[in-house]
């Protein structure tokens, strides 16, 4: 999986924003998801964004006319392959951290973030598992969320440490390789890389 080598940015603004696209990108495909694609898109747009930033936007856009160009049939079918339980297997790419680094034979307890999640503000997706990559997004996105002056950079440092890069850079490399579709595979490399642009941020 090619990833290009970026500036780093200042995410402080924008990143609620990209990890709640690429954290919406993962739900089962239904009639209205690709206007609340095109919907976070705009409002990036009309944010500011910074030169290396429209990197980042761009490859949402790319996402997005991926998603157009494909018959939702055909994405429905591709989620299934990818993410669903098979009798007597794991999922190709558990979107579920615990059954993911089952797969990868590394140790994982969820329960931290599972405390924090029920402790905060997210709107928890109850049609997932808790511990789903959906809600690991979204709580990340709500740890951004700022005024520019009161970040916690300890506790976004530990929370990706910990809950992020032990798993999530791992099964983006696997979704790239699995997919037989673009859409997928273009969300595998923009969530990737957005989150690395992110790490070299923070370090």
């Amino acid at each position: 999986m090619y990833i290009p080598v970026m500036r780093p940015i200042n995410v402080r603004a924008n990143t609620p924003l990209f990890l709640r696209f690429y954290a919406r990108c993962f739900t089962f495909p239904y009639e209205e998801m690709g206007y609340e694609l095109q919907h976070i898109f705009r409002q990036l747009e009309r944010g500011e964004i910074s030169e290396d930033e429209f990197l980042h936007l761009d490859q949402v856009l790319n996402v997005i006319n991926n998603y157009q160009g494909e018959e939702i049939k055909t994405i429905r079918e591709n989620y299934v392959m990818l993410f669903s339980q098979w009798e007597g297997g794991s999922p190709l790419c558990p979107l579920i951290a615990s059954d993911f680094m089952h797969t990868i034979g590394k140790p994982y307890d969820p329960e931290t973030f599972l405390d924090h999640l029920m402790e905060s503000a997210v709107p928890v997706n109850t049609d997932e598992p808790l511990d789903s990559l959906i809600n690991y997004l979204e709580y990340f996105s709500l740890l951004c969320e700022n005024d520019g002056t009161d970040l916690n950079f300890d506790e976004l440092i530990e929370f990706q440490e910990k809950h992020i890069f032990s798993w999530i850079p791992s099964f983006c490399d696997r979704l790239y390789k699995s997919s037989n579709i673009s859409f997928y595979k273009e969300v595998a490399v923009g969530l990737q890389n957005y989150l690395l642009q992110y790490s070299v941020y923070n370090a």
